[in-house]
């Protein structure tokens, strides 16, 4: 008989099921908090799973450091020293805008529609 596995972004999401309405409902109200922040921690990295988070960030990264040598901590002094600008890189504040974007879609989806919405 074979065993059909289950995808790591599955058995996540049916553990955040199981915690918000069968366990968390049913802690003392001093734990509830803890269990949310459980869930939400949870959901983060299923969404990491589920999307290649970093693709707007090596993409800028191969862009700027074509030998494979900057990284976000670098680009941030080049940024800061005038190295890299937008006559340098251009659509930089796009492509910046498109880590953040592609962080928050991750990190924080809520904060980022409401964000979209105002704009």
């Amino acid at each position: 008989m074979a065993v059909k596995r289950i995808a790591a972004e599955t058995l996540i999401e049916l553990a955040v099921e199981t915690l918000r309405k069968e366990i968390q409902p049913i802690l003392p109200s001093e734990h509830r908090y803890t269990a949310a922040m459980i869930a939400n921690a949870l959901e983060i990295v299923r969404r990491e799973i589920l999307m290649d988070g970093e693709t707007a960030c090596w993409n800028l990264l191969d862009e700027v450091y074509p030998e494979g040598d900057g990284d976000m901590k670098k680009l941030a002094l080049d940024i800061r020293s005038g190295r890299v600008n937008a006559k340098t890189v251009p659509d930089l504040h796009k492509k910046l805008r498109a880590i953040v974007v592609e962080e928050l879609t991750i990190r924080n989806p809520r904060f980022l529609k409401s964000r979209q919405k105002q704009n």
